[in-house]
């Protein structure tokens, strides 16, 4: 199966479509290709603030799309540092430019070690085509 979808090698995900680009004890944090394609039109996005602390696994923030309304779900542990002002603004860049502009926030790691949980980028391109075969057997 060939993917039309973007995933830069230098980059980690996690299977609730997140990229995490890690440098050092900080990340930065956005939605996959895959991610963006999924949930459609970006209309609104809401996002934790700098100085917030967050589990893996906890509630990032929420968005809304002509498809749907979700909570988006923290890849890492962490404090938040600095949320992307401009992916609030103008939430569809998170479609238009997902792995540039459309980033979302970053965080100081709490916990490094976790970055070992992530998938790397063959890994994540092998559960995109799981989920694909599973969607088309369910038809």
């Amino acid at each position: 199966m060939d993917l039309e979808y973007a995933i830069p090698e230098n980059l980690y995900y996690d299977t609730h479509d997140f990229w995490i680009k890690v440098n050092g004890e900080e990340a930065v944090i956005g939605l996959s290709d895959y991610g963006q394609s999924n949930t459609g039109d970006i209309l609104y996005l809401e996002l934790l603030q700098a100085g917030e602390t967050v589990g893996r696994g906890d509630k990032l923030g929420s968005v809304e799309s002509g498809k749907w309304v979700g909570s988006l779900f923290s890849p890492l542990s962490g404090t938040i540092l600095e949320t992307n002002h401009e992916v609030l603004v103008h939430p569809r860049k998170v479609n238009s430019d997902t792995y540039g502009e459309g980033w979302m926030c970053r965080m100081k790691l709490r916990d490094s070690a976790e970055v070992k949980g992530l998938l790397t980028a063959q890994a994540y391109r092998m559960w995109i085509i799981e989920q694909e075969t599973k969607e088309e057997e369910i038809g």
